[in-house]
């Protein structure tokens, strides 16, 4: 069977996550990992380092990186490979990418004109609700909870976005995954990587509106949520990152306000044609 890929990764252990395309080689800019379950005591946690960590998750499962070996093993109750390809997955894109130098945020991100735009937003900001209005409408998502960067390139992840509840007007077909706590919509094949177009920060109130963020302040933004701030990042990679556009996209909590927030952005970020 080939191996999977997302985030940068050339992952072996998930042949069956339809949510990964498949890889039958690895690119040369990829990190090889084999995803592993365990069902024996997990090993005593191992502070992040250059090489290793072992943490405790949220939900009680124990997982193990290993550098070095290429292993990422979790131990608990077993999961399904859909459920490893997202969203346990993303802790380990983030670990493994951030030791190899590169950026990455608990964000999501959509593609217009061939360029990437990052978007950022906690649990309740909406952030999976607009992907899926967007993928709705055509627009290519590159990534729903997770964005890794390559300088200034975004690495696309699993093809899929996941929502708490359904999303009036929002027609593409889901399933129930993670216990049936999600309804899971599946995203068609993007482009490995795309560069980068900018930044949009999410906001709940009137609306909608798009404000530019000047760049001192993007740059304190992207610093402050960047992954795993205790591994050292590049100044200069920073500001480059930070002489990118930045906006705050404001719009109010309503599901009708959906298609007026597509044409703003359609405006905003691109003034010549669709999003697409």
């Amino acid at each position: 069977m080939p191996a999977r890929a997302a985030y940068g990764l050339h992952i072996r252990g998930l042949d069956d996550a339809t949510e990964l395309p498949a890889a039958t080689r690895p690119p040369a800019d990829s990190h090889a990992v084999t995803v592993r379950q365990r069902h024996t005591p997990p090993p005593d946690p191992v502070p992040l380092d250059a090489d290793r960590v072992v943490r405790l998750l949220t939900d009680g499962r124990t997982l193990d990186l290993d550098r070095r070996r290429g292993t990422a093993t979790f131990y608990g109750p077993p999961l399904t490979a859909d459920v490893l390809a997202h969203p346990y997955l993303a802790p380990v894109a983030v670990v493994l990418n951030r030791w190899a130098g590169r950026e990455t945020f608990h964000a999501g991100a959509f593609a217009h004109q061939g360029r990437a735009w990052v978007v950022h937003g906690g649990r309740t900001a909406g952030k999976s609700t607009l992907l899926a209005a967007l993928a709705a409408r055509d627009v290519p998502v590159l990534a729903d909870d997770i964005v890794v960067l390559d300088g200034d390139q975004v690495l696309a992840g699993p093809r899929c976005v996941d929502l708490r509840e359904p999303v009036p007007g929002v027609g593409l077909p889901t399933r129930r995954v993670r216990d049936g706590s999600r309804l899971r919509i599946a995203l068609p094949a993007v482009a490995p990587r795309l560069p980068l177009g900018g930044w949009l920060f999410l906001r709940w109130g009137d609306g909608p509106t798009v404000t530019p963020i000047g760049p001192t302040e993007l740059l304190a933004r992207l610093a402050a949520r960047r992954s795993l701030p205790e591994l050292p990042s590049d100044p200069t990679g920073l500001l480059t990152l930070a002489g990118f556009p930045g906006y705050d996209l404001t719009r109010p909590k309503d599901w009708a306000a959906l298609d007026a927030t597509h044409r703003l952005l359609d405006a905003a970020l691109a003034p010549t044609g669709a999003l697409a």
